[in-house]
């Protein structure tokens, strides 16, 4: 299918992953975008409903043709490119705590697990831009809204609090 192509591509561009030979295989990336799919769907009140299958690494209708649905396959490659970044990041912390000694040799390996935490906390990556976009899209296309309007202020209301210049005088509120 034609999604296996274009979504695996973006999610590799996202996670920087375009060297030769890449970090991870196409199939394990798909992998990953069949995952992130089925999250995407329990997350956001979607137009388009998609049958995926774990186990058979496959979403029908392919969201990439004939009509292509741009949020499914944003919302999706932004997801696994998420958890992409997440496993990243938890290996490079778990290789970072490795030390040991032999005799007089000495093995401490350090790296760049803080540079990963920074990118999946940073506000433009792509955990963050993937919860940005889920939450503009629930509360724009929201089904069900309502509000309950009332004038009780709260058990905790203190007169004395309010701004003079809105209200008067405190002593007003106290007959």
């Amino acid at each position: 299918m034609a999604w296996e192509t274009e979504m695996t591509l973006i999610v590799r561009t996202l996670i920087n992953d375009l060297a030769e030979p890449p970090t991870y295989s196409d199939s394990r990336i798909q992998q990953v975008i069949v995952i992130a799919g089925t999250y995407v769907q329990e997350q956001a009140n979607l137009p388009n409903n998609y049958e995926i299958n774990v186990s058979a690494v496959t979403i029908t209708p392919d969201p990439t043709t004939p009509v292509r649905d741009d949020l499914f396959v944003g919302l999706t490659c932004l997801k696994a490119a998420c958890i992409l970044d997440q496993s990243t990041y938890r290996t490079k912390a778990a290789l970072e705590g490795i030390r040991t000694a032999l005799g007089s040799a000495n093995l401490a390996i350090s790296g760049n697990s803080a540079a990963y935490r920074y990118i999946l906390e940073f506000p433009g990556g792509p955990c963050a831009l993937y919860e940005q976009l889920l939450l503009d899209w629930n509360i724009g296309n929201a089904t069900a809204v309502a509000a309950v309007l009332s004038p009780f202020v709260g058990n905790t209301f203190d007169p004395t609090m309010v701004s003079r210049n809105t209200y008067g005088d405190p002593s007003d509120f106290y007959g």
